[in-house]
């Protein structure tokens, strides 16, 4: 097997005055990712605790206190009362209007992160817990971001996508309703363009594609997660952040004919399923917010469509951001729990 998982181990010596100031020893783990190696270190006790514990949180209930952050929809320019004079529509290039499906309504972003840009907006109520997304809701969102890529291909081509969520203020989101963002350019991210490359690199190599090999080698480990469906879940082994779940998506079973997921593929509900699945794992560690992307590059054979996400910290009154210096100066993920440890626990909830 090609892939190699390369890691290191510090120890870190202090003397603590949570021990009456006798020498204690810390261990810091580093970590290469085998694709890009890109490195993480796993460092114990960095992530904050939610404030009340998972019963906060969990099984879809919001408590109190996340009810009066979130407020009511007076003035969410995404509810039913505004979406339709408060949001753009689509240019006739791209279908123009806007596009719906279920309580799915998908529009141009307004303030685009790329040349094509647009937000889906998955509900009409002005807030639900993650856990109270559904399948449903989350397949029909992710379907009006493949509907957009589809008709920005037809008209420019643009050879890189990605569909993205912020859940709640503590990932980065700045509106409470919940919705995706759809970004489609010649560009990519940064790291979509790095991880096309070496998986190029790899199919050039090898004559196979890298998270074809990957997966056969993590399902007789302890970082995988399961399959619903075409989609397999693992628990990367150089985790992006906290709980870090990837799911990769069988590239024979995407079903459209440009190489673009069709939004109406069985493969569509398998992911839609295992997104709801890892939120509910979240939940019952007592989170209550996430980042997740699907990045895919259809026009490429070598690469495969994969979603990662990653919990982040509670939202809450007072919540402390769990990205800092090594995250957004140095781009270093740091986690508090290694994969091999979660996998296991994620995979009662992915089925």
């Amino acid at each position: 097997m090609p892939i190699e998982f390369e890691r290191s181990v510090d120890e870190a010596r202090l003397k603590s005055p949570l021990e009456a100031f006798e020498t204690v020893t810390e261990t810091v783990e580093h970590r290469w990712d085998p694709l890009t190696d890109r490195k993480a270190r796993i460092v114990p006790d960095v992530f904050p605790d939610p404030e009340g514990g998972a019963e906060t949180h969990s099984k879809g209930e919001t408590g109190a206190a996340l009810d009066a952050l979130v407020g009511d929809s007076e003035g969410c320019f995404f509810c039913p009362d505004s979406i339709e004079t408060a949001t753009p529509e689509y240019p006739d290039t791209v279908g123009g209007g806007r596009t719906m499906r279920g309580e799915a309504t998908a529009f141009p972003n307004l303030f685009p992160y790329a040349k094509h840009a647009n937000v889906v907006v998955l509900t009409e109520e002005h807030f639900r817990p993650m856990t109270d997304l559904g399948p449903e809701r989350l397949a029909d969102g992710l379907a009006c971001g493949l509907e957009y890529v589809r008709s920005v291909r037809d008209h420019e081509g643009s050879r890189l996508a990605s569909i993205n969520m912020n859940f709640l203020r503590s990932s980065g989101g700045s509106v409470f309703h919940p919705h995706m963002q759809v970004i489609a350019d010649d560009h990519g991210t940064d790291r979509q363009a790095r991880i096309l490359r070496r998986e190029r690199e790899y199919d050039d190599e090898h004559d196979s594609r890298y998270w074809s090999d990957l997966l056969e080698h993590e399902r007789s480990g302890d970082r995988y997660v399961g399959r619903t469906g075409g989609v397999e879940w693992v628990a990367p082994f150089a985790p992006l952040g906290q709980f870090h779940v990837a799911g990769v998506l069988d590239p024979d079973a995407i079903g459209g004919d440009d190489g673009v997921l069709s939004p109406d593929a069985e493969l569509l509900d398998d992911l839609a399923v295992g997104i709801d699945g890892v939120l509910e794992y979240y939940a019952d560690r007592g989170l209550n917010a996430f980042n997740f992307g699907l990045r895919f590059a259809p026009d490429d054979p070598a690469s495969t469509p994969v979603l990662d996400i990653v919990a982040r910290a509670p939202f809450e009154a007072y919540y402390v951001n769990d990205a800092f210096y090594a995250q957004t100066v140095h781009r270093e993920g740091v986690v508090d729990v290694a994969p091999e440890v979660y996998a296991s626990a994620v995979a009662e909830h992915v089925e």
